[in-house]
């Protein structure tokens, strides 16, 4: 009886694993160099001759060819930066995730061309979501990334029981980009787990939800964005509680006032769904065994408020061009950043 009991629940773990859509399993942003971190490793992998390479290496550093096109760094807490060099162009290359054991969604927005040909500075600006499981022992590599101040833009709702962990040098800044209702969150998970939400509310309410970071709360986004770009000196990092939606947005601005194109910014915005697939199929899964007891849960609406999506950032970058004529005039007009701002903005953190 306890084997066929076990057999069981082997089937029934089985048929509730989570096959995501193939877009979890590849990165969005194509870069034909890159590093990958995992742990104190990082590994480059370019389609540039490897003779063509000079890589700054570190004291502590160690190095050595894996393959044809992938180079191995070990390197205990520092971060490497390599030097592509081919003809007379030169690029800096550094590792755009980095690996924290707790925090899924640490990313670097540097790395990316913008339209008049210019390169957004490495270790300048970091998303994430949330740090209240930064362990102790890694606050030396997180030091080592040089950030001073770190911006957390939950509700202070979402913060109770989750406040950010971090080194006693860094400067914690609660900047909230959304109004705060109480227990909107909490009713909408009594929702969808009876049922009350189908596929198309839930995308519609995420709709809304970008929508309304940009028509209803531009003062706060008017003075985080000018904290961190003009006030800043020294590196800076923001984020929610996934990392993906107001911390989405909130680098989608940036972005878009560094001049980088709409295409790599929604690339670069989709990312989080690669980064947060074993994540999002565990919650999934644990749906799916859920069902058993509440039957009428939608694994699907979870999905949907799980992963990021093109409409939900399209939402607000279409309000912003019909409502405030354009991204160029928002920043402008509603973010307060007059041309000379930010074609400084732009002088300091891009090369």
């Amino acid at each position: 009886m306890r084997v066929l009991f076990y057999v069981f629940c082997i089937s029934l773990l089985a048929s509730c694993s989570t096959q995501l859509p193939q877009h979890f399993y590849t990165k969005s942003l194509q870069e034909d160099n890159y590093i990958d971190n995992y742990k104190s490793t990082y590994t480059l992998y370019t389609n540039k001759d490897k003779a063509n390479i000079t890589a700054y290496t570190l004291v502590d550093t160690t190095k050595h060819i894996l393959n044809g096109r992938a180079w191995v760094i070990k390197n205990k807490h520092q971060r490497p930066y390599i030097k592509m060099i081919s003809g007379n162009d030169t690029a800096v290359v550094a590792n755009r995730h980095i690996y924290f054991k707790n925090v899924l969604n640490f990313r670097d927005i540097g790395g990316l061309k913008n339209t008049e040909g210019k390169t957004v500075k490495w270790g300048k600006i970091y998303r994430s979501d949330n740090l209240s499981r930064l362990r102790s022992y890694e606050f030396k590599k997180f030091n080592d990334l040089g950030i001073k101040t770190v911006f957390d833009l939950r509700t202070p709702q979402e913060i109770e029981g989750k406040k950010d962990h971090l080194p006693v040098e860094v400067t914690y800044v609660h900047a909230p980009s959304v109004l705060d209702h109480g227990d909107l969150l909490a009713n909408l998970r009594g929702r969808v787990l009876r049922g009350e939400i189908s596929d198309e509310e839930s995308v519609q309410f995420m709709a809304d939800f970008y929508r309304g970071i940009v028509a209803d709360n531009v003062p706060a986004l008017k003075e985080l964005l000018q904290a961190i770009l003009i006030k800043a000196n020294e590196p800076v990092l923001y984020h929610c509680s996934a990392g993906k939606d107001r911390t989405g947005i909130t680098t989608a601005l940036i972005l878009s006032i560094l001049k980088v194109d709409r295409e790599t910014i929604m690339n670069e915005y989709l990312l989080s769904d690669y980064y947060r697939r074993e994540k999002v199929e565990g919650t999934l899964t644990k749906a799916k065994l859920a069902k058993v007891v509440k039957p009428r849960l939608a694994v699907g609406v979870i999905q949907n408020f799980l992963s990021v999506d093109e409409r939900y950032l399209n939402e607000a970058f279409n309000y912003i061009d019909n409502n405030y004529g354009g991204i160029d005039a928002f920043i402008k007009n509603q973010l307060g950043i007059s041309d000379n701002q930010r074609l400084e903005i732009i002088k300091k953190l891009t090369y």
